[in-house]
């Protein structure tokens, strides 16, 4: 009886020891296990400007942020804005300007590192400015917030403005930064008008500048800035029947700086008046002038600082039959937080 046996052939076994030394090689030669890397980074920008009824007003925003994990990412991103608005009673120039930085490291395992950056400036003239309606009014801001060693925010706003009118002036601006774990915030403003009031027997005269600042700071953050607002001496004259004269001016300024964990504020405001009449009934002639200067400043932290200064004018004049009454006041306050 006849009994199959399983029959191998010579080369079957050398190729299946073959296959097994050359799997067990690779295993043998493959890299050990790595954590995978990645990082991620994102940026956006924008302005805007417009002009128009006496007013203007620019603005620009900028953002950035990075992530990764055992691996880098970097984004950046910037934004400018520029206006210059003129029309019959005033001309001026706004400017505003941000970077952003962002970055993200770590090393070749779970730990990650992520930063954020963004910021804000603006700067606005006239009507849009902070006193609707007072042509020469303006404002300008700043806000920077950074988060991560490897985060850097600056930004910068500026605005001026004079009147055609008269040589009344307000200017404002501010400059600011901030890195790793840092916050800035600051607003500047400034006002100045005048105007005259004739009649036949009576005239008088107004005249105001004010200027204001406010910064804060945190962390890595750092600004300085400064406003300033000046009249022109505005003067009138008239009488029919007797004479009588009026004049004012007024200025003022204020700049401020704070860096680290600190605050700093100023403000000094000039308002002055003045005034003169005839009565042709009585025959008599009245003067008034007054000024009123409330000016403060104040700082907190070590690397803040603020100062300001005025100076303002008032006098009157009025006159009949030989009769003369005169009335004057001047006024110069100074303020200093160092």
């Amino acid at each position: 009886m006849h009994n199959p046996r399983l029959r191998l052939t010579p080369g079957t076994g050398v190729f299946a020891c073959a296959v097994a030394l050359l799997m067990a090689t690779a295993l043998a030669s493959a890299p050990p296990f790595a954590t995978a890397l990645a990082a991620s980074a994102t940026a956006s920008s924008e302005s805007h400007a417009d002009s128009g009824h006496g007013g203007v007003h620019s603005s620009s925003h900028s953002a950035g942020g990075a992530g990764g994990a055992g691996a880098a990412g970097v984004a950046d991103g910037q934004a400018a804005a520029h206006t210059e608005p003129a029309n019959a009673f005033v001309e001026g120039v706004a400017d505003s300007s941000v970077s952003t930085h962002a970055g993200a490291s770590g090393a070749p395992d779970a730990d990650m590192t992520a930063t954020t950056s963004d910021g804000d400036t603006s700067a606005q003239i006239s009507s849009e400015g902070p006193h609707p309606g007072v042509i020469g009014a303006l404002a300008v801001r700043a806000e920077l917030e950074t988060v991560g060693a490897d985060a850097a925010a600056d930004g910068a706003a500026a605005a001026s403005a004079a009147r055609l009118t008269d040589a009344t002036t307000t200017a404002a601006d501010l400059l600011g930064s901030s890195t790793g774990d840092g916050e800035v915030g600051g607003l500047a403003t400034a006002l100045s008008e005048s105007s005259t009031f004739p009649e036949e027997t009576a005239t008088a005269s107004f005249s105001r500048a004010r200027s204001a600042i406010t910064l804060s700071t945190a962390g890595g953050g750092a600004i300085d800035g400064a406003a300033s607002a000046d009249t022109s001496d505005a003067t009138t004259s008239t009488g029919s029947d007797g004479t009588v004269s009026a004049s004012t001016a007024a200025s003022s300024n204020v700049a401020a700086s704070a860096a680290g964990d600190g605050s700093a504020s100023a403000t000094v405001d000039i308002t002055t008046r003045a005034s003169g009449s005839v009565d042709t009934v009585e025959r008599t002639p009245q003067a008034a002038a007054d000024a009123e200067a409330p000016a403060e400043a104040a700082n907190d932290g070590t690397g803040t600082s603020a100062t300001g200064s005025g100076i303002g004018s008032a006098a009157a004049e009025a006159g009949i039959d030989g009769l003369t009454a005169s009335s004057s006041r001047f006024v110069n306050p100074s303020v200093s937080a160092p």
